[in-house]
C-alpha cells in the first residue's frame, strides 16, 4: 500500500478534530502537532507533539477520535504511537503553542523546559494532573485520602491500589497526582505511568520483534516495567481477554509486589466485574485497597467550575457557574467543556456573560440533539430531581415533600410538555381540574418572585431536554 501524504493526512485529521474538540482544547493542544512517520507494513502511525502535555492529551483523551478519523480517511485501521519533537526548547516558538502552554512555560528557562519535558516524558505523567488541581468532595474523599497516604509511603500502605469509576470522574487525574507527589517527596524513586492499551501494544510489539529470533524487545519491556518503584496502569481492563498480555502482566505484578514496589491500577469497573480477566489477576487486583469515585454532586461540580474559572481567568460570574453546575452531567470533562463553550461563544458573539446567555448558549450547543419530550420523561426527571419515586409523585399523599414536586411537575407538563389540564390530572393520580389549576398557579406565582425557583425550573427543563427516552 502506498504511504499517504503526511501533511495532507494531518490537515484532514485537524479539520475533523476541530469539529469534535472543544475550541479551547483545540487551540491549546493541537498547534505544532504533526505526523512524523507512517509504517504501512506494520500499520503504525507516529504522531509527534511539541511537549509532554500535548502528547498526553492526544494519547489519553483523543486516541479513539484520531484512530477513527484516520481509518475513515485512508480506509485502513492503524495503531498510533506518540512522541515528542527532538527540537531544542529554545527553537520552539511560543506562538506555535496554545494559550495554556504559553502560560506554563513563559517563566521557565530553556534548561528548565528541556529538563521538565525530559523528566515527564520518561514517566508518562501529565504535568496538569496534580493534587493541587484536584477538587475534593464527598464523591471522591476516600479515594483522595488513600492517594495522599500512598504518596507519603509508597509500597508500604494500600498496595496494590485499585481505583475505579465511570468515564470522566477524575481517576486518571488522581492516580497521576500520586505519581507527581511521590517524585516530589521521594526524588530518588522512579514512576512509570501507562495505559492498559499502551502496555498491550508494547507486549504485541515485543512479540512481533521477537519472531525474528531476537528477544531484546521483550527483555527491554520486562526491565522497564519491573525495575520501576511505582507502576501506574490506567484502564487496566484493556488487557482483559488478551492471554499473552495478561500472562506478561501477571509476572510483572508479582515481581513488583514481591519487591514492595507500589502498584496503582484504574478501571471503569471493580476487579470482579471485568469480564475475561483471568481469576489470578482479578484476585491480585483485589488483594489491596479498592476505592471508587462516585459522580460529583452539585456542590462539587460548582467547586470544580470555580477552580477552572479562576485558573483560566475566564471571568464567568457565580450565577453562570451555578447554572452550568446544575444542568451539566456528572462527567467532569463535559462539565469543563460546557464552561469553555459558554465563555468562548459569549465572547466571540459579543454577548454579555450572564445566566440568560448561558441558558441560550447551552441550548444552542444541544440543538442538534434529537428531542422527544413525553409526559413520562417529564415526570421521571422531576421525580429524579427532587429525590422521590414516580409512585410517590403520582400518589395521594399530601406531605410538603411531595406536594411541591407534584406542582412543579404540573407546571412543566403544561408549559414544556404542552399537555392539557385534564391529561395532567389523569397522569398525576387522577387529580381533578381545580387541583391542577391551583398547582400550576402556585408555581407561576413562586417563579415570579423567587430566583431559586426559576433556577430549579431551568435545571429540570434542561435535564428533560437532554434525557434519554
Amino acid at each position: 500500500m502506498e504511504s499517504p501524504n503526511y501533511a495532507d493526512l494531518w490537515n484532514t485529521v485537524k479539520g475533523e478534530l476541530e469539529i469534535v474538540c472543544n475550541p479551547m482544547h483545540f487551540k491549546t493542544y493541537i498547534p505544532g502537532v504533526y505526523i512524523k512517520n507512517i509504517d504501512t507494513n506494520d500499520k503504525i502511525i507516529e504522531i509527534t507533539a511539541l511537549s509532554d502535555l500535548q502528547r498526553n492529551f492526544l494519547e489519553d483523551r483523543m486516541y479513539g477520535y484520531l484512530k477513527r478519523i484516520i481509518a475513515k480517511t485512508i480506509g485502513s485501521e492503524y495503531s498510533l504511537i506518540f512522541s515528542i519533537t527532538k527540537k531544542e526548547a529554545s527553537k520552539i516558538a511560543l506562538d506555535d503553542l496554545g494559550p495554556l502552554f504559553r502560560q506554563d512555560v513563559s517563566s521557565l528557562t530553556t534548561g528548565q523546559m528541556v529538563q521538565n519535558r525530559t523528566d515527564l516524558s520518561e514517566t508518562g505523567l501529565n504535568s496538569q494532573y496534580t493534587f493541587d488541581r484536584f477538587i475534593v468532595g464527598n464523591s471522591n474523599r476516600l479515594a483522595y485520602a488513600v492517594s495522599t497516604a500512598i504518596a507519603d509511603s509508597p509500597g508500604k500502605v494500600y498496595n496494590p491500589f485499585f481505583l475505579y469509576s465511570g468515564v470522566g470522574m477524575g481517576k486518571t487525574h488522581l492516580v497521576q497526582a500520586i505519581g507527581h507527589e511521590i517524585l516530589k517527596k521521594h526524588p530518588n524513586m522512579t514512576v512509570l505511568y501507562k495505559t492498559g492499551e499502551q502496555f498491550l501494544n508494547e507486549v504485541v510489539e515485543a512479540l512481533r520483534k521477537g519472531r525474528g529470533g531476537s528477544d531484546t524487545k521483550r527483555s527491554e519491556l520486562k526491565s522497564r516495567y519491573r525495575n520501576t518503584d511505582v507502576l501506574i496502569v490506567d484502564d487496566i481492563h484493556s488487557i482483559a481477554g488478551k492471554d499473552t498480555t495478561q500472562e506478561e502482566f501477571f509476572h510483572t505484578f508479582n515481581a513488583l509486589h514481591m519487591g514492595q514496589k507500589q502498584i496503582i491500577l484504574t478501571s471503569d469497573r471493580a476487579p470482579h466485574e471485568i469480564r475475561t480477566l483471568e481469576e489470578r489477576l482479578s484476585s491480585r487486583f483485589a488483594s489491596g485497597m479498592i476505592a471508587d469515585i462516585q459522580p460529583p454532586d452539585v456542590e462539587t461540580r460548582l467547586a470544580i467550575l470555580r477552580d477552572r474559572n479562576e485558573e483560566m481567568k475566564l471571568q464567568a460570574s457565580d450565577e453562570v457557574l451555578e447554572f452550568i453546575a446544575g444542568v451539566s452531567s456528572a462527567n467532569i470533562r463535559e462539565l469543563e467543556a460546557k464552561l469553555l463553550q459558554t465563555v468562548t461563544t459569549a465572547k466571540s458573539t459579543g454577548r454579555d456573560l450572564n445566566r440568560d446567555t448561558a441558558i441560550s448558549i447551552l441550548g444552542e450547543i444541544d440543538k442538534n440533539k434529537p428531542v422527544h419530550i413525553t409526559p413520562n420523561v417529564i415526570m421521571r426527571e422531576v421525580a429524579k430531581y427532587y429525590g422521590v419515586t414516580l409512585k410517590e409523585l403520582k400518589g395521594q399523599r399530601r406531605v410538603k415533600t411531595l406536594v411541591y414536586p407534584r406542582q412543579m411537575c404540573m407546571y412543566i407538563l403544561k408549559h414544556t410538555g404542552k399537555i392539557n389540564l385534564q391529561a395532567i390530572g389523569d397522569l398525576l393520580g387522577n387529580r381533578d381540574h381545580s387541583t391542577v389549576i391551583h398547582g400550576i398557579g402556585k408555581v407561576e406565582k413562586l417563579s415570579n418572585n423567587n430566583v431559586s425557583i426559576t433556577k430549579e425550573l431551568d435545571q429540570i427543563k434542561y435535564a428533560i431536554i437532554n434525557a434519554n427516552e
